[in-house]
């Protein structure tokens, strides 16, 4: 989707006081894959190749639909500090499928146990304190939104999530 169609979805997602958004899982845009030799076989794009728009789509949507709104984020999640990225710039919860399928049942753990040394070098005491705290927009524009947001990171029962 490019930008004003985000822009629009997250704010009919304010307008419908959604509970939630899962953002991205794929793309159509070829344009990130580097190997002229990948065939088009249709379908869309995953993994590494979406993680630049990924994040780009999260900080639209985090400036929208502000605290008000669990984002999922997901796209090219491979690392913790895929994961790390995601929370500073304002997902709530990240997804990974591809790199749990490749590296193995361990990765979560691995992710996590990073995870925790980072918070604690950030000098937070849980990883929902610095939920946007890179304060950035879209293209690392500064928006001057700082903090973390506040409440649960989980989504309450009977949440409306729109993927």
């Amino acid at each position: 989707l490019d930008d004003d169609r985000v822009d629009a979805i997250s704010s009919l997602a304010v307008e419908l006081e959604l509970d939630g958004v899962v953002a991205v899982n794929t793309t159509v845009d070829r344009s990130a894959l580097t190997e002229a030799s990948v065939p088009f076989a249709g379908g869309g794009v995953s993994g590494a190749p979406l993680r630049a728009r990924a994040v780009e789509v999260l900080r639209r949507i985090r400036l929208v639909v502000k605290d008000g709104c669990v984002i999922i984020s997901v796209g090219g999640v491979q690392s913790a500090g895929d994961v790390w990225e995601r929370i500073l710039a304002g997902a709530t919860l990240v997804q990974a499928y591809t790199a749990f399928v490749y590296d193995g049942p361990g990765w979560p753990k691995r992710v996590n146990r990073e995870l925790a040394h980072k918070v604690q070098a950030a000098g937070a005491s849980s990883i929902e304190q610095l939920i946007g705290a890179d304060g950035r927009g879209p293209g690392d524009l500064a928006t001057g939104r700082r903090g973390a947001q506040t409440g649960s990171a989980r989504p309450a029962a009977g949440s409306r999530v729109v993927p």
